[in-house]
């Protein structure tokens, strides 16, 4: 029936529910109930089936409550207790923590007090809140994770203002799709007599003397993606002066950009920069090929001297591959080479052949030399054609010259056979020794030269008496 516009129960008609019915209602309506006394000792429990917590609560029976909470609990449980007892705030519930044991872990618990009606106890509704704790922690979690990536872009943003501003050399930062400087450091204020504010959002090509706003930044981006980057020299609309522009290209959160170095031409000709200049004129314009390779034996860049040499016709095609597809002897020639800069920074004169697209071979001489770049590794190798084949003979000549006069003597008093054996063993001993020389005397890799094995070698450097020698 209705009742001041509410459903209520009219009198007679509250339905008589039996014991274990209500034993039922109440497993189901919570995950854990609790009857204690008024001293909070527990005296009967009712668990939800279909609940995740894996208490064994027979083990709570006849004990306080406060046994089974944690420390910080227990205070909030006494005080919830005192409340409900006077009859103060008897409907709001209480959030604790059951402590961990052996057989579960710590579980959260939101408890409501309600009177039984029998022997003055009471009964303790409790709901698990350990997917909204877990939810909680995640939420935690994320924000102290968001909380680091503030600080670590606070201290990127801080590094990099430092950088740029204690940096003698203007810097500008330009959009390629709007062909807007985006920031600048002071070096770059002072040069273009402007302040950053007025620096900022301001088309890059204005502040030269070119054919069009888009000119300068599109040759920036041309000549940044060159394999060589080569400077763009323009002149200042503010007073006519020679600039020389360094660009690099990179790709950003909004698209590609440029970070362009601003360099007075004129002030160009101290001794690091004219040594720059003519290094990059050797590279581009020498007669000798020079490949730079990779710590794995992958190349870098190469000349077009190298490019030449190996019939090949664009130097994109020969970036990122193998150098070992350009020698005679493979992984050999290049393990060889490698191997001996890495020990002592730098191998001269190692005489192989290369292999050119078609098939070609070409006797060259080759130097490598170690080099840092960054935290990597790389080497330079300067290869010089060798179609003259005295450099390679000089060191077999001279164990000729030391052990074919002991041959020689050999004829009319030893058969044939005896002298060509003989003459096996010399030319055997010359073209070892001269693969220990080659390879610095790297033992394995003299071994893979000869084709032998590591255990062949050493047996035949022992009969000739080499294994000490250096």
């Amino acid at each position: 029936m209705m009742s001041h516009g509410e459903m209520t129960w009219a009198d007679g008609l509250i339905p008589m529910i039996e014991p274990e019915v209500v034993a039922g209602i109440i497993s189901r309506v919570s995950d854990i109930a609790l009857v204690v006394s008024e001293a909070g000792v527990i005296k009967g429990f009712l668990s939800n089936p279909v609940s995740a917590i894996k208490a064994d609560l027979k083990e709570w029976l006849d004990r306080p409550v406060q046994d089974m909470l944690t420390l910080e609990s227990v205070p909030k449980f006494d005080a919830r207790l005192e409340q409900f007892l006077s009859g103060s705030g008897s409907g709001n519930p209480v959030e604790l923590n059951h402590k961990a044991t052996a057989q579960h872990a710590e579980f959260p618990m939101r408890y409501s007090f309600h009177p039984s009606g029998k022997d003055n106890t009471i009964l303790m509704l409790g709901s698990d809140l350990s997917l909204t704790a877990a939810m909680q922690q995640q939420l935690v979690a994320a924000q102290i994770a968001l909380e680091n990536d503030y600080e670590a872009q606070r201290e990127y943003d801080l590094r990099f203002r430092v950088l740029m501003e204690s940096s003698d050399t203007p810097t500008v930062f330009v959009s390629v799709k709007t062909g807007h400087m985006v920031n600048c450091n002071a070096a770059a204020e002072m040069l273009l007599g402007k302040p950053r504010e007025a620096l900022i959002d301001a088309s890059f090509g204005l502040a030269f003397e070119t054919g069009g706003r888009r000119d300068v930044v599109d040759r920036l981006v041309s000549a940044a993606s060159e394999q060589t980057v080569s400077p763009i020299v323009v002149k200042s609309s503010k007073d006519a002066r020679k600039l020389s522009l360094v660009p690099t290209l990179y790709r950003g959160t909004d698209g590609q950009m440029l970070l362009c170095k601003i360099n007075v031409a004129g002030e160009q000709t101290r001794a690091g920069d004219q040594l720059q200049t003519q290094l990059l004129d050797l590279y581009e314009n020498g007669v000798d090929s020079i490949v730079f390779v990779s710590d794995a034996g992958l190349i870098l860049s190469s000349n077009d001297a190298f490019l030449k040499l190996a019939d090949v016709t664009h130097s994109q095609s020969i970036k990122g591959r193998p150098m070992v597809d350009f020698f005679s002897r493979g992984a050999v020639d290049l393990n060889v080479m490698l191997e001996n800069a890495r020990r002592t920074g730098s191998m001269r004169l190692y005489a192989t052949k290369v292999i050119s697209e078609h098939g070609g071979e070409r006797a060259v001489e080759i130097s490598t030399t170690q080099l840092s770049a960054g935290n990597a590794r790389i080497f330079a190798m300067v290869m010089r054609d060798s179609r003259r084949v005295e450099t390679v003979q000089t060191p077999m000549q001279q164990i000729t010259d030391v052990d074919m006069p002991s041959v020689i003597e050999l004829i009319g008093g030893h058969s044939l056979k005896d002298i060509v054996a003989k003459s096996t063993d010399v030319v055997e001993r010359m073209c070892i020794e001269t693969a220990v020389k080659m390879t610095s005397n790297n033992r394995v890799a003299a071994a893979e030269m000869l084709g032998l094995s590591r255990q062949s070698l050493y047996v035949k450097l022992r009969k000739y008496g080499l294994v000490n020698k250096t």
